[in-house]
């Protein structure tokens, strides 16, 4: 009778092996994914005021490209295709020291069209990109 009575005895132990093997698992798991995770993403600097210069060089104006439904602008000149966007960039900047573009997008243009626009910008030789939006909007 004595036996019966030690098997029906209730364990009041916890076992934290399980809990910790978890926690190991998910913390290895984190580590290797963590570097993926900063490797694909894309890297935006917010444009800065610079400092008044005194030399009496005068400045560069600036590449603007305008995205909208209605076209591509450079500068107020409408590109046709994304070719003719691609020579006129590789143009403009090929000439320049200052090779940051400014660049606005409509909200009606699709993000997938202006993704593909900033992909050909940096393609063309752009050092820095500067994404602009409209007052008021």
């Amino acid at each position: 009778m004595q036996k019966i009575q030690d098997e029906e005895e209730e364990l009041s132990e916890v076992n934290v092996i399980p809990l910790a093997d978890l926690s190991l698992v998910l913390l290895i798991i984190l580590m290797v994914l963590s570097p993926m995770i900063m490797q694909s993403m894309i890297k935006v600097h917010a444009s800065r005021a610079t400092a008044v210069t005194t030399q009496e060089e005068k400045p560069e104006p600036p590449l603007i490209l305008l995205i909208n439904p209605g076209g591509i602008f450079l500068n107020t000149v409408k590109m046709n295709t994304d070719l003719d966007l691609a020579a006129k960039l590789a143009q403009a900047l090929g000439e320049r020291q200052d090779k940051t573009v400014m660049i606005t997008a409509d909200p009606a243009v699709a993000h997938g069209r202006v993704v593909s626009i900033l992909d050909i910008v940096k393609q063309q030789g752009a050092e820095k990109i500067a994404m602009m939006h409209k007052a008021g909007k």
